[in-house]
């Protein structure tokens, strides 16, 4: 216990002595140090007021760069909105003036279908017509050859010897050339 004591009182001159040296630094520099501690509490014044300031600025910057933002992207979404709508409607019209030229197209085809057939029908026409008509030359040439034929033969036959009388000449001849031929009397 006695030593419990020792440190205790030990442990209170330490203390004495500490404050006994804070008391000498008081009077030694405590203006000093008073004033300094006045400077860093106003420094640490206007630096907060500053941070404050600034980060004051900076939130209303960061609105204001919000706000743009949030503009800007409003505006694209109309654009990209407006673009849409524009593509779609051009996508309509071209369905519909791709709707009108396959209309206008099977139209033609109608109209060509028919004007070819229209066109078919007077060609058939025609070359039956033609037909007819090279039909009766034909039959009309093939008579009249026939009848030429005819009259060639019967010219012929009136003008040819008949093999007979050929003989009959030929034989007359031969008797005359060996004398003979007695002429019958008349």
């Amino acid at each position: 216990m006695a030593k419990k004591q020792t440190r205790k009182q030990s442990g209170t001159v330490a203390d004495d002595i500490d404050g006994n040296v804070d008391k000498i630094r008081d009077i030694l520099f405590g203006g000093q140090m008073r004033d300094y501690e006045q400077r860093f509490a106003e420094l640490e014044k206007r630096l907060t007021n500053n941070i404050e300031l600034v980060s004051t600025d900076f939130e209303k910057r960061i609105d204001r760069l919000n706000d743009y933002a949030k503009r800007e992207i409003e505006k694209l979404n109309e654009k990209i909105k407006d673009e849409r709508t524009a593509r779609r409607n051009d996508g309509k019209q071209g369905a519909r003036e791709f709707k009108e030229l396959a209309q206008q197209v099977e139209s033609w085809c109608v109209e060509l279908e028919e004007q070819i057939g229209t066109e078919a029908q007077d060609l058939r026409g025609l070359l039956q017509e033609q037909g007819d008509e090279f039909s009766g030359m034909v039959r009309d040439t093939h008579e009249q050859l026939s009848q030429n034929l005819a009259v060639e033969t019967r010219q012929l036959a009136d003008d040819k010897l008949a093999r007979d009388d050929m003989a009959a000449l030929l034989t007359e001849v031969a008797l005359r050339l060996k004398k003979d031929f007695k002429l019958p009397d008349a």
